[in-house]
């Protein structure tokens, strides 16, 4: 009976954390969210969530990537954020990433010893006009 309520409440704090979240547009409606020799390629949102109890993690977003989760690991840092970020952006295209920000909550839930935590980072992957070039003639050489 007390694997069956653990399991419960395992399963519940999992429901209730969510999975580490990363979202990405390639739309900015005409406008140019880069420089002048850069082209604004992806905006890209990171969110990693974590319930902890007494400080120490239970369920947490991983930075394996989109929708994964791990227990009793410590991986709500700014690392991990910037790294998802990155990692996504670099999917996209991106040379780089521009307009990073990253911002940290912290929600404690009752009992006062529960706590919610998540880190979110976002930026704008970008490629330089060189970057652009480059591919092209990179794809253009590799063509049969």
């Amino acid at each position: 009976m007390k694997k069956v309520i653990v399991s419960c409440c395992v399963l519940a704090l999992a429901l209730l954390t969510g999975c580490s979240t990363v979202e990405s547009t390639q739309k900015f409606n005409a406008l140019g969210l880069g420089t002048p020799n850069e082209k604004a390629v992806c905006h890209t949102f990171v969110e990693i969530p974590g319930v902890f109890l007494f400080g120490l993690p239970i369920v947490v977003g991983s930075p394996k990537g989109d929708n994964e989760w791990t227990m009793f690991q410590w991986s709500l840092n700014n690392e991990n954020a910037v790294y998802m970020l990155t990692k996504e952006a670099k999917s996209k295209g991106a040379a780089r990433v521009i307009n990073v920000t990253v911002s940290r909550t912290h929600d404690t839930v009752f009992p006062p010893f529960l706590s919610y935590q998540t880190i979110q980072a976002s930026g704008v992957g970008v490629r330089t006009k060189g970057a652009a070039v480059d591919r092209a003639a990179r794809q253009w050489d590799a063509a049969p």
